[in-house]
């Protein structure tokens, strides 16, 4: 499916690389974000915001599993949770949060993803990625990461995930803000590591 946008929100969504019989089911999700108001009228300089931003210590991501479909041992729900966070930090780092700004290029934005779903993502890298605000930022710091799992087992194996989350980072420069990344991604076991087949991401500004 084509990527679309309305108003200030940007959306997406594309599964590639698999019959999805083995998806667990999901309840519509919203996708909009709401209006934060400004902590401030004051407009600090660049250099004061960048070194605000920098000031903050890193936030982790908080990674849970909301719900497993089938019997999956304990050992085995804690292996999914620490690895399929690994795979979405993976993805926001090289995509929103690492590197050097100002920047234009995000290269190797989508590690964790299968081949056929990096070849869509591409299609959609101002979406997924921080591509069209990376040349006015000076940088950026994540002020919340949160990922939620919904699993699929079978036969005491984990098969499937959803994961739900929700990426909020601020940037400061000249488009200096925050957005707000939030949506699904699809991961299915392959090749001895969890990777990403499909998503449905909404992005916006606040």
């Amino acid at each position: 499916m084509p990527s679309r946008s309305s108003g200030p929100t940007s959306w997406a969504r594309r599964c590639a690389g698999l019959v999805l019989v083995l998806l667990v089911p999901q309840a519509a999700t919203g996708c909009s974000t709401d209006s934060e108001p400004s902590a401030s009228p004051e407009r600090l300089s660049r250099n004061d915001a960048r070194a605000s931003l920098a000031s903050h210590p890193p936030v982790p991501t908080a990674t849970r599993i909301h719900r497993v479909y089938g019997r999956l041992p304990d050992a085995r729900k804690k292996a999914v949770r620490k690895q399929v966070g690994a795979v979405v930090d993976r993805w926001w780092d090289a995509a929103y949060l690492g590197g050097s700004y100002p920047r234009s290029t995000f290269a190797s934005a989508f590690p964790g993803f299968t081949e056929s779903a990096e070849r869509l993502a591409r299609a959609d890298k101002a979406l997924l990625t921080n591509q069209t605000r990376g040349p006015h930022v000076d940088s950026v710091a994540a002020s919340h990461r949160s990922v939620s799992l919904d699993i699929l087992a079978t036969g005491k194996q984990a098969r499937t995930v959803t994961a739900h989350f929700v990426l909020k980072f601020d940037s400061t420069g000249d488009k200096a803000g925050r957005t707000t990344v939030r949506g699904r991604l699809f991961l299915t076991h392959k090749r001895g590591a969890w990777r990403i087949f499909g998503y449905d991401v909404a992005k916006g500004s606040k």
